[in-house]
This record gives structure tokens, C-alpha cells and sequence, in this order.
């Protein structure tokens, strides 16, 4: 399973956060992806882990700052499809992921398409809302 964790400490206390992570050996199941500050007190941590243990030993962030994580779902491939606008790519990725059906995948695509033919950010707004209403009387229907 992949995780982010955004941890936030006092960098006054970096002297304890580096013993107590240095202190304990990582899990062999406990894969450190990526690591970056992102100034100030903040640092974020992508990773991936198979056992409680895996949790466990990020947890001992929570002695010496906070540590917030979450379970993270990758969809770097449908992200790029938008910021390219490949709709066709997008569906087609969508497909090969097998996850939806034809109509859910038929709506995703459509939504997505309102967007990108909108001449404006509020004109692309204003159709999703029409595509939500539009959802919501279909759901009614049924």
C-alpha cells in the first residue's frame, strides 16, 4: 500500500527526530519512496508499506512532532491525461484500468469533456453543475 505522510515538527527538536529515527531499524516491508521538505516545519514522506510494523515505525515521527498519513491511490497517469487535455487518453486509461463500467466510464468522459471545450473557467463550472444535475436526475429515475 502506498502512503503520504505530512509530518510537522520544530526544527529546534531535530536533534531527537534524527536519534529516534536512527534508533530503530526500518521494517525490511517499509519502502521510503520519497522524501521532501517543503519548508518551514513541514515535511512530507511518500512511501509504501505491507505491515503494521510498517505503521508502527512511522508512527515513532509522533514523539518529537505530528505526523499525519494517509493511504494514497495513484492516478499520476489520468492527472497527466488532464494537464495534456487527452481525453482519449484519459478514457483509454480508464478502460485498461477495468475498474468502472461502460456507463460510468461514459460519464467520466463526458464531464471531463464539458471541461475541456468550455471557452471559460466558469462556463466549464457552470457545466459541471448542469452534469451533476444531470447525474442526479438519472439517479432519481432509477
Amino acid at each position: 500500500m502506498l502512503y503520504v505522510s505530512r509530518f510537522v515538527s520544530d526544527r529546534d527538536r531535530d536533534p531527537e527526530l534524527w536519534v529516534t529515527i536512527w534508533q530503530a531499524e526500518a521494517p525490511p516491508t517499509l519502502n521510503l519512496i520519497g522524501a521532501y521538505n517543503l519548508g518551514g516545519d513541514e515535511r512530507l514522506f511518500v512511501w509504501e508499506g505491507e505491515t503494521t510494523a510498517d505503521l508502527q515505525f512511522m508512527d515513532r515521527f509522533n514523539q518529537v512532532g505530528r505526523l499525519e498519513t494517509s493511504p494514497a491511490f495513484d492516478r499520476t497517469t489520468g492527472w497527466q491525461k488532464a494537464f495534456a487535455g487527452d481525453i482519449d487518453g484519459f478514457e483509454a486509461n480508464m478502460r485498461s484500468r477495468g475498474l468502472r463500467t461502460d456507463n460510468e466510464i461514459e460519464a467520466a468522459v463526458d464531464l471531463r469533456r464539458r471541461g475541456l471545450t468550455a471557452p471559460t473557467p466558469e462556463a466549464a463550472r457552470r457545466r459541471a453543475r448542469e452534469w451533476v444535475a444531470e447525474r442526479e436526475q438519472m439517479d432519481a429515475l432509477d
